[in-house]
């Protein structure tokens, strides 16, 4: 009887064992990183998913062949999965996107409903996993799960819809654009993560606003002045450091002295012109300031001729007067006279 009993409880133990190393394996083989989802797709796309690595933000929106890197089929549950031993150690952006049946593998469809791409961040350890299942659209509502820095960029581009708004009178635009600006400047000064910041700025509209907001785009620079992915290395070219605050006084000093030293030319020389055109009004008929001022009202010869009841051949004489007198070739000229 106990050797039987013995025996049961041996057999329990080994079970026990094989339940816990088939867990453990699942476990591991759950905790590889991957980049996997599922996507449902209509008929009119290609049961197929690309891998497409986007080394600027310059080239979000560009396609080409050379810029896909793995392609994975989707199943008819619409699973797929990518591996990625093979990319980057460290964090870049990529895009993962589909294609009609009818179109070539790298075609890239922006805005509406069949929108075909999306883009998140990864690299060779993160896990990332995405689902367009219930949506509308083809990308238009997704979840995009397993990495962290994904999640912020998730809420950059909401920040990005709200900016991209169009039914709001121009003034409050204009006020709303500033403030999310703000916000994606915020979020590009406290994140850690070097993508995830330089999205933020780079949708925030920094060329446009590098002069207002000069010192926080030097301590941003100099933050991150160990980075030397291409994505820095972009943002480098555009906004160039300056190594002293004298420099960009005194380039502002000497741009408003040629400003103003342009103005002072300008006005000197409208005003000699102005005189010598007055001098030579002068030198005009009387009939011929008559019709050197339908002339400039935009007349032609023949509605001179109807309007003063004369010849059209005396017309186009009183003209060439008047642009022998004033040193003219034409009508656009003459309308030029003040």
């Amino acid at each position: 009887m106990s050797s039987r009993v013995l025996s049961i409880n041996q057999s329990i133990i080994v079970q026990l064992l094989s339940i816990l190393l088939c867990f453990n394996s699942f476990s591991q083989s759950k905790s590889e990183p991957i980049i996997n989802g599922k996507l449902q797709l209509d008929s009119i796309w290609e049961p197929v998913v690309y891998l497409s690595h986007i080394p600027t933000f310059n080239d979000m929106f560009t396609m080409s062949n050379e810029m896909i890197i793995a392609e994975a089929k989707i199943d008819t549950s619409g699973y797929f999965i990518f591996p990625t031993e093979a990319l980057p150690n460290k964090d870049n952006l990529f895009r993962l996107h589909v294609s009609k049946k009818d179109a070539p593998s790298a075609s890239l469809i922006i805005g509406g409903n069949e929108e075909n791409h999306i883009f998140f961040i990864a690299n060779s350890r993160s896990s990332v996993f995405i689902d367009n299942t219930g949506s509308v659209g083809l990308f238009d509502k997704y979840i995009l799960n397993g990495y962290k820095p994904n999640d912020d960029l998730e809420a950059i581009n909401e920040i990005i819809k709200l900016s991209e708004q169009s039914d709001t009178v121009l003034l409050k635009k204009q006020f709303v654009e500033k403030t999310l600006n703000e916000q994606l400047r915020h979020i590009a000064d406290t994140s850690s993560n070097a993508i995830v910041s330089l999205y933020a700025l780079n949708n925030s509209k920094f060329e446009t606003t590098y002069l207002s907001n000069q010192l926080f785009y030097e301590n941003y620079l100099e933050k991150w002045k160990n980075e030397d992915s291409t994505y820095f290395r972009e943002l480098r070219t555009k906004l160039p450091r300056q190594e002293k605050s004298s420099s960009t006084f005194w380039l502002i000093v000497f741009g408003l002295f040629f400003f103003i030293l342009g103005f002072a030319i300008n006005y000197y020389f409208s005003k000699r012109k102005s005189k010598s055109n007055n001098s030579h009004l002068k030198s005009l008929s009387i009939q011929e300031r008559k019709i050197f001022q339908l002339i400039q009202l935009g007349k032609s010869n023949k509605e001179i001729s109807e309007e003063y009841n004369i010849g059209l051949s005396t017309v186009k004489s009183h003209v060439s007067n008047i642009y022998s007198k004033l040193n003219i070739k034409s009508r656009k000229e003459a309308m030029d006279i003040k």
